[in-house]
């Protein structure tokens, strides 16, 4: 029996891997962990009765103390770091929607503890501090974004001397045929393919997620920028490719379910039946592949740049987006201001580099950065 602990339990990669777990056997969820939703919390407490319980969010804590017994339930970062410390899960599923738990994530990888990361941006702010630690004590580290997963699947067994490039596919979200200027909050949130949390959904409507992704696949799997590429597939059935140097490309295609990947994330390298269902290849099926667009979304552009920067700079490109994005669903902050936003701040940094500490204290400066020109 594996036992599981699941931070960011309450969204959207949390609840579709409690899903995951309930129709596989020999794996149990033994700690659950959320931000602030109180109500998902409590349903998820009642249907799994995990052994502790985690609220990052200290007024949220505060409110489910009085509906939660409090001697299983942590607050705080701190208290993700307890989690791990007191249970020693086999498994570790990261799925906040930001780079939170980097202690404890550290942690875990030093207990060889295997980590499903969906957290893109933990290895785009902690990248290099991450996979450091990953490498000095051989622990696992396998990706739940459906692409990396699929890079993952194709790279299996590879050589990596005789990959050319890795190919990210986009969907083109919601403005690939249509202008992002003058649009509404709803149109934003509607992804054409997805049904995702409300950050990473904006995060693919300006096409900052593919640049997020190209970082965490130059962490992940030791490519430079230059042989990172992305490549726009409407029909998401292709969720990434590998080109050879012969010339040669194999891809992983799957019904575009996160189910797919968190399962393969969690039984890799066994392969076990799933709920979802394969695709009909028998019928016809149309496949478009079409160059993004950098000018209509710079934020893939940025996303680059600050990975050739390095240092600091993919932290301040991670933090800068996550709080352009909070004002914008907050109403506070234009659509399509947040390009020029992130922009502005990445100009205002002076590459630094360092410990945790000297990354977070960057991160919270670019926070106040976007917050200074909102005001």
């Amino acid at each position: 029996m594996k036992t599981v602990v699941i931070f960011g339990s309450t969204g959207y990669i949390g609840q579709n891997a409690i899903k995951v777990i309930n129709a596989l056997s020999g794996f149990k969820i033994v700690g659950i962990a959320a931000y602030s939703n109180i109500a998902i919390l409590q349903q998820q407490y009642k249907s799994i009765s995990p052994k502790m319980i985690g609220i990052v969010n200290d007024r949220a804590y505060r409110k489910c103390l009085k509906k939660l017994p409090g001697h299983k339930l942590v607050t705080s970062e701190h208290g993700l770091e307890k989690m791990i410390e007191i249970l020693c899960p086999d498994i570790l599923i990261c799925s906040f929607a930001s780079a939170i738990g980097i202690n404890a994530l550290l942690l875990a990888i030093r207990n060889k503890t295997r980590i499903c990361l969906a957290t893109k941006e933990l290895l785009v702010s902690y990248g290099e501090i991450i996979m450091k630690a990953v490498n000095k004590f051989k622990a696992e580290l396998l990706p739940i974004d459906s692409e990396h997963s699929a890079l993952y699947q194709c790279l299996e067994g590879r050589n990596k001397d005789d990959v050319r490039n890795l190919i990210l596919t986009a969907s083109g979200g919601p403005f690939l045929k249509k202008s992002p200027k003058k649009i509404t909050k709803k149109d934003v949130l509607n992804h054409p393919i997805w049904r995702m949390g409300a950050k990473i959904t904006v995060d693919s409507a300006t096409m900052m997620n593919k640049g997020l992704e190209v970082i965490e696949a130059h962490h992940l799997f030791g490519f430079p920028a230059d042989q990172i590429k992305v490549v726009v597939h409407p029909e998401a059935i292709i969720h990434s490719m590998i080109e050879f140097i012969d010339g040669s490309v194999i891809a992983q295609l799957s019904p575009p379910d996160m189910q797919l990947p968190i399962q393969y994330a969690l039984t890799s390298p066994q392969r076990f039946l799933s709920n979802i269902p394969p695709l009909e290849l028998q019928k016809p099926m149309n496949f478009h592949f079409l160059p993004p667009d950098k000018r209509k979304f710079p934020c893939l552009g940025f996303a680059y740049q600050a990975l050739k920067a390095g240092k600091t700079m993919p932290a301040v490109l991670n933090a800068a987006n996550e709080e352009a994005v909070k004002l914008f669903l907050e109403d506070k902050l234009k659509f399509d201001d947040i390009p020029g936003v992130i922009k502005m701040v990445m100009n205002k940094h002076r590459l630094k580099d360092g410990n945790i500490e000297v990354y977070q204290q960057t991160e919270k400066w670019a926070k106040e950065m976007v917050r200074r020109f909102q005001c």
